[in-house]
């Protein structure tokens, strides 16, 4: 088992949050996994992205050339890191904010931003993409996963992590 994953945005949309809960997320259930973040010279608003890397052998780099998934929070990071799929890879795009199409055979098209906004607050965006990621590609169970956001999230504000989770449902039905 392989999955190289890139999750990219603009800083502040919670890309490295949820590359982090995806990383801790699936440690009780595959051996070998990598977390590398990256962050723009201004952070807050310069592209951010994260590479996770799941794998059931040794990873001999934390870092990958191409990728398996790649999940798309806006124009930016679709723009700059789009080129480094394959044929067969899926592209998970938050057509919110990715406004040029992308043509490929394998795409999960998601407006998550205006979901999130339904919600409440776009600030949720990234956990509706994490539930979509997970229902396209189960690493991790979504029952599994529920209750890691939640330890994962623990001492933050109560109605924050229940709307966190109803986001990441939204995602898995989406």
């Amino acid at each position: 088992m392989l999955e190289r994953i890139l999750i990219t945005g603009s800083g502040g949309q919670g890309v490295i949050l949820i590359g982090k809960i995806l990383a801790t997320l699936a440690v009780k259930s595959i051996p070998h996994i990598t977390f590398f973040p990256s962050y723009g010279a201004e952070v807050r608003g310069g592209t951010s992205a994260c590479q996770v890397i799941l794998s059931s052998k040794e990873i001999a780099s934390p870092l990958s050339e191409v990728f398996d998934t790649i999940v798309c929070m806006n124009q930016e990071g679709a723009d700059q890191f789009c080129r480094q799929m394959t044929k067969q890879s899926l592209v998970i795009v938050n057509t919110s904010l990715c406004k040029k199409p992308i043509v490929r055979s394998n795409i999960l098209q998601m407006d998550a931003t205006r979901l999130a906004d339904g919600l409440g607050d776009t600030r949720v965006a990234n956990f509706i993409m994490l539930g979509a990621y997970l229902a396209a590609k189960p690493v991790v169970s979504p029952l599994q996963a529920e209750k890691g956001i939640r330890e994962l999230l623990a001492g933050k504000n109560m109605s924050l992590i229940d709307l966190n989770i109803k986001a990441f449902r939204t995602g898995l039905k989406s």
